[in-house]
C-alpha cells in the first residue's frame, strides 16, 4: 500500500505537471520563430539576448510577445528602414557598445512603443540632427541613455529638444562644456538627469527652467567653480562632488527647498556654505575639502596647556555667531572627513538637533580639548562618531556627557594614550591613568585599532554596554584580565589581529558572552585557557600564529556551539592531528583547510606538507626514525657508562700496581734494538748480573 502511494501521483504532483506542460507550451508559442534567430541568442519568457555575437544587422525575426531585447556589444552601425516589423510589446531595447552612427525614422517607427532605450557607448555625434529627429517618434519613451557618445553641449540640446515623455536622461561621459538657458525645455517631465563626467564649466541662469518635477541631478566630476544661485527647489538629491567648487549658495530667502541629499565632497571649499534655506536636508557630505574651522569665530588655542592637562578642559560655547548649521533641523548624516579641522566643533554641532552620524576622520585633531566651558553643556543626539586617522592622544571623558546616546565610536589610526609611565621607555607604576570609557553607558562598538597601544592599563569600561572591541594593529600589545574589566558579560566581538602577541602577553578574562574572536597575525603557541568560559563562541580566527596543535580541552569547553575556525599559516605538527578529527566530529567548519600546512620535524628545519594529506605512513616512518635514533643514543650512553665503570674498578683494585708493572715489562720485551750504541751498552752491562745468577754457566 505504501509503495503504491509513493508511485501514484498525488494532487500536488499533478498540478506541477500541468504547470510545467503549460509553461512549455507558452515558451514554444513565444519563441515560435526562434529557429530564425541568430545563432547564440538566448530566449526567455519575455526577453531575448543576443549580446556580444558580432551582429552587423538587426535581427529580422523576433518573438512577437518579446518585451526586452538585448543587442549590446555587437557591430551595428545603422538602423535602416524596414529593418523590422512592428513590435507593439517591445518596451526595453539595449544597443550599448555598438558602432551606431545613424538612427533612421523608418527603423524607429516600428519601435514607437519603447519605454527604455539604451544607446550608450556609440558614435551618435556624427549625424546628431537626423538622429534627434528620429527619436521624436518614440512618444512613450521614459528612459534614454546617451552616455559616452562624444556629444558636445549643442548636440545634447538637439537630442532632448522634443522628448516630452522622458523621465530619466543620462548624458554622462560626454564632451559637454556648458548648459545654455532652456536646454531642457523640451523635456519638462524629467525626474532625474545624469550629467557627470563631462567638462561643464558654466551653467547659465534658466538652464533647468521648466523642470518642476526634477528630483535627482548629478553634476559630479565636472569643472564647476561656483554655484551662486541654486534655485532647484523641487530637487531631492544633488551631487556636485569632484568639481572645483569654492562657493555654494542658495537664493536669498527661504523658498521651501526640498533638497534632502547634498554631496559637495572633493571640492575646494574653505568655509561651510550657508545652508539655512535647506531645512529638509538630511545628508550632507563635505569630505575632501579645505575646511579648517566650522566656527564663525574660532577661539584661539590655549597657551601653556600640556598634553596631560588638556583632557579635563572643556569647550567654550560662548562664541555662537551666525552658525551655518543653525537652520538644519532634519540633518541626520554629516561627513566632514579629510579636511583640515583641528578642533571638535561643539558649537557647530549644538544646532543640529537631529544629527545621528558624524564623520571627522582623517583631519588634524590632536587633543579633544578647549578652554573652560560655560555652564550647561548641550546634549547631542549623535549615535555614531568616526574620528579615525587623526592625531588624538587624549580622549576626554566629558565627551560622553554631551553624547549620552553614542553607540559607535571609531578611534582607529590615532596616537591614543590611555596611561603614562614616569619616563619613556622605563617600566614602572602608572603615573597617570585615564578612564575615558567608564561613563559610556550606551557605547556598543569601539575601535582602537592601530594606536600603538602597549597596554590598556586599569581602563574601566561601563558594565554591560560594549558589544564589540577592536584592538587590532597595536604591535607589542599586552593584555591582563584587569584590562577588560567590566566587559565579561557584554562583549560579543573582540579583535586582536596583527598585534604580534605571544602567549605570555595574552591573558583574557572570562568573556561569557563572546561570539567572535580574532587572534590572527600573532605569535601564539597555545590557546588562552579562558576560552573555556566562552561557551557561546561562534567564530575563531587563528591564522598566522605559531600553533603546532589546538588544545582539545579548550575547544571542548566551548559547549559545541563553535561554528567555524580559521587555521591557515600555522606550523602544525603533521603527526599530532587528533584535534582536527575532534573539530570534524563536532561539526566545526574549517573554511581554509585547503590552505593549511603542517610540518614533519627533521634535521633541516622541517618538511612541509598540506594538512589534508594522509600522514599515516610518513608519521610511522618518522616515529620509527625517532625510535632508531633513540636506540643509538641509548647504546652510546651505555657504552660510555661501562667504560667509566671499568676505569673506576681498575683504580680501586689492590692488584693495580702489579698489573701496571706487568704491562711495562711486557712493553719492554716487545721493543726491538735500533742500532743505538748506548742502548746496547746498557744491555751489555746487564748481562753479568744474569751470568752470576747461573752457576753452571760460570
Amino acid at each position: 500500500m505504501a509503495v503504491q502511494e509513493a508511485i501514484s501521483p498525488g494532487p500536488s504532483s499533478l498540478a506541477l505537471s500541468l504547470l510545467l506542460a503549460l509553461l512549455y507550451t507558452s515558451l514554444e508559442s513565444i519563441s515560435g520563430h526562434s529557429a530564425s534567430l541568430p545563432p547564440g541568442c538566448l530566449t526567455g519568457l519575455l526577453r531575448v539576448s543576443c549580446q556580444g555575437l558580432g551582429l552587423h544587422t538587426f535581427p529580422a525575426v523576433l518573438p512577437l510577445t518579446m518585451e526586452q531585447l538585448d543587442l549590446s556589444h555587437n557591430h551595428l552601425q545603422v538602423l535602416r528602414d524596414n529593418a523590422m516589423e512592428d513590435r507593439p510589446n517591445l518596451r526595453h531595447l539595449d544597443l550599448r557598445g555598438n558602432r551606431l552612427e545613424e538612427l533612421s525614422m523608418g527603423a524607429l517607427l516600428p519601435l514607437r512603443w519603447l519605454q527604455a532605450l539604451i544607446l550608450a557607448d556609440n558614435y551618435l555625434s556624427r549625424d546628431y540632427v537626423s538622429n534627434s529627429q528620429a527619436l521624436r517618434l518614440l512618444g512613450h519613451l521614459r528612459l534614454l541613455d546617451l552616455s559616452a557618445n562624444l556629444l558636445d553641449s549643442d548636440m545634447a540640446a538637439f537630442y532632448v529638444a522634443n522628448l516630452s515623455s522622458l523621465w530619466s536622461l543620462d548624458l554622462s561621459n560626454n564632451l559637454l562644456t556648458h548648459l545654455a538657458r532652456g536646454t531642457f525645455l523640451g523635456s519638462p517631465n524629467l525626474l532625474d538627469i545624469n550629467l557627470s563626467d563631462n567638462y561643464i564649466l558654466q551653467i547659465e541662469a534658466g538652464a533647468f527652467e521648466g523642470l518642476l518635477q526634477l528630483r535627482e541631478l548629478s553634476l559630479a566630476r565636472n569643472s564647476l567653480h561656483c554655484i551662486s544661485d541654486f534655485s532647484l527647489r523641487a530637487l531631492w538629491r544633488l551631487n556636485l562632488s569632484s568639481n572645483a567648487l569654492q562657493l555654494f549658495a542658495t537664493e536669498e530667502g527661504n523658498w521651501g527647498y526640498q533638497l534632502q541629499v547634498l554631496d559637495l565632497s572633493h571640492n575646494q571649499l574653505r568655509t561651510v556654505p550657508m545652508l539655512s534655506a535647506l531645512r529638509h536636508l538630511r545628508h550632507l557630505n563635505l569630505s575632501d575639502n579645505h575646511l579648517a574651522s566650522l566656527e564663525p569665530h574660532a577661539p584661539p588655542s590655549p597657551e601653556g596647556i600640556g598634553p596631560l592637562d588638556q583632557e579635563v578642559s572643556r569647550p567654550n560655547l560662548a562664541h555662537s555667531g551666525s552658525n551655518p548649521a543653525a537652520s538644519l533641523p532634519e540633518l541626520a548624516d554629516l561627513d566632514l572627513s579629510r579636511n583640515q579641522l583641528d578642533a571638535f566643533p561643539i558649537g557647530f554641532l549644538s544646532h543640529l538637533s537631529s544629527l545621528q552620524r558624524l564623520s571627522m576622520a582623517w583631519n588634524c585633531l590632536q587633543n579633544m580639548s578647549a578652554p573652560q566651558p560655560s555652564p550647561g553643556l548641550p546634549r547631542l543626539p549623535l549615535r555614531s562618531l568616526d574620528l579615525q586617522g587623526n592625531w588624538i592622544q587624549t580622549f576626554p571623558s566629558w565627551l560622553f556627557e554631551i553624547l549620552p546616546h553614542l553607540e559607535v565610536l571609531d578611534l582607529g589610526d590615532n596616537e591614543l594614550r590611555l596611561f603614562w609611565r614616569p619616563e619613556a621607555g622605563q617600566d614602572g607604576p602608572f603615573q597617570e591613568t585615564r578612564q575615558p570609557f567608564s561613563s559610556a553607558f550606551r557605547l556598543k562598538h569601539l575601535s582602537l585599532r592601530r594606536n600603538r597601544l602597549r597596554g590598556l592599563g586599569p581602563t574601566q569600561f561601563a558594565p554591560a554596554a560594549l558589544f564589540s572591541l577592536d584592538l587590532s594593529g597595536n604591535t607589542g600589545l599586552a593584555l591582563v584580565p584587569s584590562d577588560l574589566q567590566g566587559l565579561q558579560h557584554s562583549l560579543h566581538e573582540l579583535s586582536l589581529r596583527g598585534n604580534g602577541m605571544e602567549s605570555t602577553r595574552l591573558w583574557l578574562p572570562c568573556l561569557w558572552e563572546l561570539r567572535v574572536l580574532d587572534l590572527s597575525g600573532n605569535k601564539l603557541a597555545n590557546l588562552p585557557w579562558t576560552l573555556n568560559c566562552s561557551s557561546y563562541l561562534r567564530s575563531l580566527d587563528l591564522r598566522k600564529n605559531l600553533l603546532q596543535a589546538l588544545d582539545t580541552e579548550v575547544l571542548g569547553g566551548l559547549g559545541g556551539r563553535l561554528g567555524s575556525v580559521l587555521i591557515a599559516g600555522n606550523p602544525f605538527h603533521c603527526c599530532t592531528l587528533g584535534w582536527l578529527a575532534a573539530l570534524a566530529s563536532a561539526n566545526v567548519s574549517v573554511p581554509d583547510l585547503e590552505e593549511a600546512w603542517c610540518v614533519y620535524p627533521d634535521s633541516e628545519g622541517g618538511s612541509w606538507a598540506p594538512l589534508t594529506r594522509d600522514h599515516t605512513h610518513l608519521c610511522a616512518w618518522w616515529q620509527w626514525r625517532g625510535t632508531q635514533a633513540g636506540w643509538v643514543l641509548l647504546a652510546v650512553i651505555s657504552l660510555f657508562l661501562i667504560c667509566c665503570g671499568v676505569a673506576a674498578l681498575l683504580q680501586n683494585s689492590p692488584k693495580l700496581p702489579w698489573a701496571l708493572q706487568l704491562r711495562r715489562s711486557w712493553a719492554c720485551t716487545k721493543r726491538e734494538p735500533e742500532n743505538n750504541q748506548k742502548t746496547m751498552g746498557r744491555e751489555g752491562l746487564g748481562r753479568p748480573s744474569l751470568e752470576r745468577r747461573d752457576p753452571e754457566q760460570k
